[in-house]
């Protein structure tokens, strides 16, 4: 990865580094199978703004809507992956939304030619 001054916007309330490890933490619940213990609330707080998931009260209830079962995690993954990205990166994270976009989608893509072959 690219240094995160380069490739992540501050904002008012999060530094390009805050950005960066966001999109760590995100990569690790991911690719470790959505583990609760990697469900951290400050991760949780940050992941309920982005992508468009803000329906849900509490950690707790997030988690249980969108990892418990395949299917959950497959709406998550579709939503996430769906999501326009909108906003400005000063204001936003949508420049990480999009940087996590194209990994996610990496991610399919390798699983359907691995499985497809």
């Amino acid at each position: 990865m690219t240094n995160p001054r380069e490739q992540y916007t501050p904002t008012e309330f999060s530094t390009s580094t805050s950005k960066e490890k966001f999109e760590k933490q995100f990569k690790k619940f991911v690719t470790g199978g959505y583990k609760f213990r990697d469900f951290p609330k400050w991760f949780y707080t940050r992941l309920s703004t982005c992508f468009g998931h803000i329906a849900c009260y509490d950690q707790h209830q997030f988690y249980a809507v969108f990892f418990i079962t395949p299917e959950d995690r497959r709406r998550f993954n579709n939503m996430t992956l769906s999501w326009p990205c909108h906003g400005d990166p000063a204001s936003t994270y949508s420049d990480v939304e999009k940087v996590l976009q194209a990994w996610m989608q990496k991610l399919v893509d390798d699983y359907d030619s691995q499985v497809l072959t």
